[in-house]
């Protein structure tokens, strides 16, 4: 029996810990610290951004067309004409309307030729993944609250390209730019805790929804600090979100440190030392190395925490070999030495407000007035609730007095005349003027005249598409860098060459061991043969000798400078300067690489007709 229950003692489990369960987690002093660093910091970002978040759920209720802040009675007008939305969605199509393109330019002669590839992987990223729906959305964020921002994450063989709510980033106070004088940038986001779990399975036990734990916290007092306008989540003072119809959600924050940041964390490195005449380690009498100890920065790209209810789920360095935060801002119009800028709404909302109140007031004196009321002498004989205002209505009476009818205050003229100069106002601060709307000025006929104000009317629209173009230089350089770090997988693309023919081909990134130590990139490509198997005889391989420039290639966006471009692209295919490719890529026209096609086909099949019809040369037999 002794031996039986020992050998039962030996198969049971370890008695727990009195007061400790399986399923808590302890975090260590190192992790304690850590979270309350995220915390520390997103108190911090948050407590600066109050200065410019707090107009942004009215202003995006204003661009939806909730105007009305006071509750009206239900006979009053509370009619709205939301010039807002006209001029937001009159300038926003004009942006975004010619797709922008990536060029990116060599600094190495030596790599033109992958250049060139590069340039045809990302226009087939960006067509494939509709990058396209992302930036629009970029482009509304920063018209509504002044700012907008994506990310530009990668992972292995995959390279994604996501707007991100402003709501949910909280940079630091003396940010310039996501990677500009920006030494803390904090992205915290309710999610949902199925998702967090299999993002991060070793700690998902751990992981309970912030809502739980707020019913019962002290934080559930706290007043909403923002509600996100395009969701129900709530965010509360202590970063704990609810949303009344989810339960479920925990919020995920991702603290990014920049090496600045983390200058004081090192690790000592053990090296050989080299003795300068030999060159080769130096050994003391006993035969062994002599070695020396470097201090070596722990984190040279940067530093990136992750956390949620309480939980450390990571940490490390910064997962990008460009070491800059994943985040760019578009900003609608700049504010000097601030990272928010300005938008539309902010300086609209007044005069938007005049015009909904001029507007309702109208109304309400026309429904009130409009309709003549009577007058009924109590000594006329007519009972008052048979005068029914019908058409035709005929009164009879045999009193002393006939009923009256008494018409209403007619409105002013003055009103409509205040209506029409508001809508004025409201078109000079925004800068939206007819002809931005295609209506063509009165008093102007000469088409010369029309396109000079034509391009006067767009110089607040220009001012947008360059700070569009200083917007994607960043996002180029982080997709290139993001190629380079995670395609290492074989991917295959269509090149469409000077003659206009599309060859495939198969695109693979290796790293190798670079130069004075600087890990480098080479790329393998692979074309294809015209019954679509592989040239391995064609394979070549490019090696990244240097850094790439970004130019970032949107075209002119504007209606009236599309047709003038158009006009001097064939004008100077008439003069012959241009051939039909340069107009077909210029006018982007659809579908041009196979109208081109067809096009060399039949001058190939002139050619050759006119050659077999040729009479034969003198002398020949």
């Amino acid at each position: 029996m002794a031996e039986a229950s020992t050998m039962l003692a030996e198969h049971q489990a370890p008695e727990k810990e009195p007061g400790k369960s399986a399923e808590q987690y302890n975090p260590s002093p190192e992790e304690r610290k850590l979270i309350q660093l995220v915390d520390d910091v997103l108190g911090k970002n948050k407590k600066h951004r109050r200065t410019y978040d707090h107009n942004w759920l009215e202003d995006y209720r204003m661009f939806r067309g909730r105007q009305w802040k006071e509750q009206r009675p239900s006979y009053r007008h509370s009619e709205v004409l939301n010039y807002i939305f006209r001029s937001i969605q009159s300038t926003v199509p004009i942006q975004v309307d010619a797709r922008p393109r990536f060029e990116y330019l060599p600094q190495e002669p030596g790599d033109a030729e992958v250049a060139e590839i590069i340039n045809e992987v990302a226009e087939a990223d960006w067509v494939r993944h509709n990058w396209g729906e992302q930036l629009l959305e970029v482009v509304y964020d920063s018209n509504i609250y002044g700012t907008g921002l994506s990310e530009m994450e990668g992972e292995p063989n995959r390279i994604n390209y996501e707007s991100r709510d402003p709501v949910y980033c909280f940079p630091a106070p003396e940010a310039r730019d996501t990677n500009r004088g920006c030494p803390t940038f904090v992205y915290a986001e309710p999610k949902d805790l199925g998702w967090i779990k299999r993002k991060h399975p070793d700690k998902a036990k751990f992981l309970k929804a912030d809502v739980a734990q707020l019913i019962t916290s002290e934080r559930s007092q706290n007043d909403v600090r923002f509600r996100s306008p395009a969701d129900r989540n709530q965010v509360m003072e202590g970063s704990t979100p609810t949303d009344p119809a989810n339960k479920d959600l925990a919020l995920y924050k991702v603290l990014y440190l920049t090496p600045e940041y983390c200058a004081e964390d090192f690790d000592e490195e053990e090296r050989p030392v080299i003795d300068e005449a030999t060159g080769e380690p130096r050994v003391r009498e006993d035969g062994s190395r002599e070695v020396e100890y470097v201090q070596k920065a722990k984190y040279p790209n940067g530093r990136r925490i992750i956390t949620c209810a309480g939980v450390l789920l990571d940490d490390g360095p910064i997962p990008y070999d460009d070491g800059e935060i994943p985040f760019d801002r578009y900003v609608n119009y700049l504010l000097p030495r601030e990272f928010w800028g300005m938008s539309e709404v902010e300086q609209l909302k007044g005069p938007q407000r005049m015009i909904n109140k001029i507007y309702s007031f109208a109304l309400d004196v026309l429904t009130l007035m409009g309709n003549p009321i009577w007058m009924v002498p109590s000594s006329s004989g007519v009972d008052p609730d048979s005068l029914t205002n019908r058409p035709g209505l005929n009164v009879e009476y045999d009193g002393e007095n006939s009923p009256q009818r008494v018409e209403g205050v007619s409105l002013q003229p003055f009103v409509l005349q205040m209506f029409d100069k508001l809508g004025e106002v409201f078109d000079s601060i925004s800068g939206s003027q007819d002809v931005t709307r295609g209506v063509q000025p009165t008093g102007v006929t000469a088409a010369s005249a029309i396109s000079s104000l034509q391009e006067a009317a767009h110089t607040r629209i220009r001012q947008k598409a360059r700070n569009l173009d200083f917007y994607l230089q960043g996002v180029g350089q982080k997709y290139l860098s993001r190629l380079f770090q995670f395609m290492s997988a074989p991917q295959v693309y269509r090149l469409t060459g000077k003659d206009g023919a599309a060859r495939y081909f198969r695109m693979q990134v290796e790293p190798t061991e670079g130069q004075n130590g600087v890990p480098g990139k080479k790329v393998r490509v692979t074309p294809y043969t015209d019954e679509g198997k592989e040239d391995v005889t064609g394979m070549r391989e490019y090696e990244i000798r240097g850094k790439f420039d970004v130019r970032v290639v949107t075209g002119s966006s504007l209606p009236f400078a599309k047709a003038e471009k158009e006009g001097k692209l064939l004008k100077f295919f008439e003069l012959g300067i241009i051939d039909e490719e340069e107009v077909l890529k210029g006018s982007d026209y659809p579908n041009w690489e196979a109208v081109l096609q067809r096009i060399e086909e039949k001058k190939a099949a002139q050619a050759q007709a006119e050659a077999a019809a040729a009479p034969p040369p003198k002398g020949a037999a």
